[in-house]
């Protein structure tokens, strides 16, 4: 999915340089966020961001031109989604401003609609079952997989791979598939080699996914 503005918030006010300092804390009080966007309000261009932490010892009637602004965290219009969270969890915000190629303002993107995009991408609302798979790296295919899956006739609604750690030194791959009735699959991928470390219908997967989602908040609100 690309962040566009199907997806944004386009009605979001970016701060002006005329906003006071009073008006900007209130504004990330309401907002519930830390960092605001800053528009030229001439142009309409993207220009800077205001953090909370700049505020700290600024009088409330200095107003936003006053400051030395941050350098903007944005994503451009037609950047994949999984691009957002990756400035969201390195920059730790809550929303993105979406711009175009000449850096006009479009709107922002909250971490709200970046889980909800995510949602979609896994067809969380899709009934099925789900098969959860234990691949050493050195096996890792998804290739493979979706070839022995499909061969039973069973559509593949969605996947989520958690990478090996420290703790565990293997990939679990967890496929969300369209049948409510997953022997013949479990019993394939077997026959293949794979370890199968669990299979359910799809209210238990909507919640392994949910979980996988709640960990994404989890990064995003540290």
């Amino acid at each position: 999915m690309l962040a566009n503005e199907s997806i944004t918030k386009s009605e979001f006010k970016p701060l002006r340089g005329t906003d006071t300092v009073a008006a900007v804390r209130e504004r990330m009080k309401e907002e519930q966020v830390t960092a605001l966007p800053v528009v030229d309000p001439t142009t309409q261009k993207l220009i800077g961001q205001i953090k909370l932490d700049q505020l700290s010892k600024v009088e409330d009637n200095k107003q936003v031109s006053d400051l030395q602004m941050d350098k903007v965290v944005q994503i451009f219009e037609g950047q994949h989604i999984f691009e957002g969270v990756r400035l969201m969890l390195q920059y730790e915000l809550n929303l993105l401003p979406l711009v175009n190629d000449e850096a006009t303002y479009l709107g922002v993107i909250t971490k709200q609609q970046i889980l909800e995009a995510i949602s979609k991408m896994l067809n969380l609302e899709q009934k099925g079952s789900v098969l959860t798979i234990e691949i050493e790296p050195i096996d890792f295919s998804l290739s493979e997989i979706v070839q022995v899956i499909e061969a039973e006739g069973a559509k593949i609604l969605g996947v989520a791979v958690e990478s090996p750690d420290s703790n565990h030194q293997a990939f679990e791959v967890s496929v969300k598939l369209n049948l409510e009735d997953i022997s013949r699959v479990t019993a394939a991928l077997k026959r293949y080699g794979y370890t199968v470390l669990a299979e359910s219908e799809s209210t238990v997967f909507e919640n392994d996914l949910e979980y996988r989602a709640d960990e994404l908040i989890k990064y995003i609100d540290m």
